[in-house]
Parts: C-alpha cells; sequence; structure tokens
C-alpha cells in the first residue's frame, strides 16, 4: 500500500503557512507493523478518528520523485491511499504545533491564543477567563436540584451509549438523475431506541430535560468561567433549533423554511412517539415539499439535525454529570433516581435470538449432513465443503416440505 500525506506547516521564521508532502510505502514495513497501518487505513476509509494516524507519523518521508517514477510507484501497488488529519499542524523542524503556539508564531505576542473556526461567544469568553476551580462543598443543591441532575444524567449515559450516537446519521447516495437513497449502519430498530432516550432529554416539558439541567447547573456555578460557558451552549443549542438544517447538495438552501425544531417535532409527532393529528401532517407535508417531496432526503435531514442536537447535549452534559457525581460525593449526598431498565437487568440480550438461533442449527446441520455425503461418495478430493451446497439443498427442502404439510 502506497500512503500519501501533505501536512500543513507553519515556519517560525516567516511566519507563512507551507505543505510537507510525506510518503509511507507499506511493503517496507515490518509485518505487524504494516498490519497495524493498513488497517488504521481501511478504519479511516469507514470514517473512524483519524487522528489515530499521529501514532505512526515517524514512518513517513519526505520525498520528490519524477512522474514516471510516481506512475510506477502508484502501478505497483495498484493505487495510492491517502492520509489527513483535522486540525493538525507542525513546525518548520516536523514538531506538532499547539493552538497556542500558532498563535504566538503569527502574532508574535506570548499571551495570543488561537481559537477554532466556528467558536462561539461563551467559546471566546471561556477562553480568555481566569478559570478558577469551583468548591463543590460550597455548593448547595435542592432535592429537585438533584432529582433533575440524577435523571439528566442517567438518559444521557443511555444516550451516549447508543448505536444511533455512535454511528451517526448515515448518508445519502444517488446515482445519476435518481432521487438520493437514504443509508445507514444503525437499524430501524436502533433509531427508534435513540429517539425514545433522545427525546427524554429534547423535550423541554420533560421533569429533567437538557435545558433544564443546563440551568441547574449554571445557577449553581454563576460566578464560575464553566457555569458561564454552559448556559452560552444552552443558548447556542436554542438559537441553532429555530435555523434552518444545514445545506445540502440536493435542495437550494433558499427553498428550505422550516427550521431544525420544526423538522424533529413533525417527525416525533407523525411518526415516531405519536400517531399525528391533523395540524402535525400537514406541517410534515411542508417540510417535504420544501424539498422536493424527496422522502429519504427530509429522513436524513431529521437523523442529522437530531445527531447534532445529541452532540450539543453531550458537550454540555459530560461537564454537568461530572459536577453531579461530584457533588454527591462531596455532600456524601443520595439521590432517588430510577435506573435504567438495562442497569437493572444485566441479562437483557443475553439470550440468543430465535432467528440466530435457527441460523446456527441450520450450519451444523448442513456441516454434518455434507460430510456424510462426503463419506458416503468415498471422500473425494475437495473434502466434506464440495458437498455443502447439496446439503443446504436438503436440508432447506425438507424444511419447507415439512412446513408445507404443518399448514395443510
Amino acid at each position: 500500500m502506497l500512503l500519501f500525506w501533505r501536512i500543513r506547516y507553519l515556519d517560525s521564521r516567516d511566519r507563512e503557512f507551507k505543505d510537507r508532502d510525506l510518503w509511507l510505502d507499506t511493503s517496507t514495513l515490518d509485518a505487524v507493523t504494516r498490519a497495524a497501518v493498513e488497517l488504521c487505513s481501511a478504519r479511516n476509509d469507514s470514517g473512524s478518528n483519524r487522528r489515530e494516524w499521529l501514532r505512526y507519523r515517524q514512518l513517513f518521508r519526505e520525498e520528490r520523485w519524477s512522474d514516471s517514477e510516481m506512475q510506477a510507484l502508484v502501478e505497483q501497488h495498484g493505487g495510492l491511499g491517502s492520509v489527513f488529519v483535522h486540525d493538525y499542524f507542525e513546525d518548520e523542524n516536523s514538531q506538532p504545533l499547539s493552538s497556542k503556539r500558532m498563535a504566538e508564531i503569527l502574532t508574535g505576542s506570548p499571551t495570543a491564543i488561537l481559537l477554532p473556526a466556528g467558536a462561539r461567544q461563551h467559546d471566546v469568553e471561556y477562553a480568555l477567563a481566569d478559570k478558577r476551580p469551583i468548591p463543590i462543598e460550597q455548593i448547595t443543591l435542592s432535592a429537585d436540584d438533584l432529582r433533575i441532575l440524577g435523571y439528566f444524567s442517567r438518559d444521557l449515559r443511555e444516550m451516549l451509549s447508543s448505536a444511533f450516537y455512535r454511528d451517526g446519521p448515515g448518508s445519502l447516495h444517488s446515482v445519476g438523475n435518481g432521487p438520493p437513497e437514504l443509508r445507514t449502519a444503525v437499524t430501524d430498530e436502533e433509531i427508534r431506541s435513540f429517539i425514545t432516550i433522545f427525546r427524554r432529554l429534547y423535550m423541554t416539558k420533560e421533569p429533567a430535560g437538557f435545558l433544564k439541567a443546563v440551568e441547574v447547573f449554571s445557577r449553581a456555578t454563576s460566578d464560575y468561567p464553566l457555569g458561564r460557558w454552559c448556559e452560552g451552549s444552552g443558548a447556542d443549542y436554542q438559537h441553532e433549533l429555530q435555523e434552518k438544517p444545514w445545506l445540502v447538495p440536493f435542495v437550494g438552501h433558499e427553498n428550505v423554511r422550516f427550521s431544525r425544531k420544526r423538522l424533529i417535532d413533525v417527525f416525533l409527532y407523525t411518526r415516531y412517539a405519536h400517531q399525528p393529528d391533523a395540524t402535525r401532517e400537514r406541517q410534515y407535508r411542508d417540510c417535504l415539499a420544501e424539498v422536493g417531496g424527496r422522502q429519504a432526503l427530509l429522513t436524513w435531514l431529521f437523523l442529522r439535525v437530531m445527531w447534532e442536537c445529541s452532540l450539543h447535549m453531550r458537550n454540555a452534559g459530560l461537564i454537568i454529570t461530572d459536577f453531579f457525581n461530584r457533588y454527591c460525593e462531596a455532600h456524601g449526598a443520595t439521590c432517588a433516581v430510577l435506573a435504567s431498565v438495562a442497569h437493572e437487568n444485566p441479562g437483557i440480550g443475553y439470550l440468543e435470538k430465535k432467528e440466530d438461533r435457527e441460523r446456527r442449527l441450520l450450519e451444523k446441520a448442513v456441516s454434518q449432513l455434507a460430510s456424510q455425503l462426503w463419506e458416503e461418495a468415498g471422500r473425494p478430493e475437495g473434502g466434506p465443503a464440495k458437498y455443502a451446497a447439496e446439503a443446504r439443498s436438503h436440508l432447506l427442502a425438507e424444511s419447507l416440505g415439512a412446513r408445507e404439510r404443518e399448514a395443510r
């Protein structure tokens, strides 16, 4: 495998950004390292954490090949793989650069800081603030506050462990001029499971939703930068709910008038949490019309917007749950929160599903019958595997016949 990695570096001598082109021929590595690097490449192709590449940075070398040499290498390896690590920079000596060091080089000021693109006002204020530790032992929460934070922590933990949160909203695929098709790694059942938990944190009428947890934490820590940051994060979340969904290539952004909140609500109230009334049905059809009637596109937008909301909940939620746990420990506080069903019943999902059991038993029977057929044929070359298809055909035919006899 031939891998190419273009790293952006900042030259402190002239304060200019430049490119460093690196190459790695995995055939030059020992067997263990080669397998690890190629596994990393395969994982990155499926969207895994690309910062994993930093472990192998020292294996890449700067090379200057002619066009003919490059062509020969690509043909030898059957193609060219690429590596990219978001927000990774180096200096002129190939040393990693922190955002703080980059700011110092660019400005010449030792007090300068560099904020990532998309930073909000509360991010800026927190970055510049004197980050005093929160004296948890001096804070007092009411029983209602503890109840809110307890149930929020429980449900956030469930949401973050769900398959949909880990794998995301999937993607859209389109061939030619055909309508886009939605493809996800998670099943419909896993999406429904996520929505059940997400709804508890999303709905403002729920006893311990996300915004209520933010309010409790921010009120208790309002004199400290982390409390103000969390309050700003909650306000940012509410603001984004009122905005249009992220621009998609299948429809002009100007054609979409519905907000993220409207999109979430119409799906919850028509497809998942409730049976729809006439108003919600009309709202759903209006949203569908605004994306040109593309059902898969609208569903993907809903899944993406919901997943983006869960990221907001996670970013502030981890701070809130850590505060809650440390508060309970410091004060010896107990909170009578009903645990999740899965936590109380670790045996859920332990038993073999009926479909899996039938498949396993069939494969076992196929293997046994194939061995018998091979023995009866005098053990010819190819072994029992040569008779697996015949064995499977016999068993499936027999099974179908048995079901037909039962039906009669």
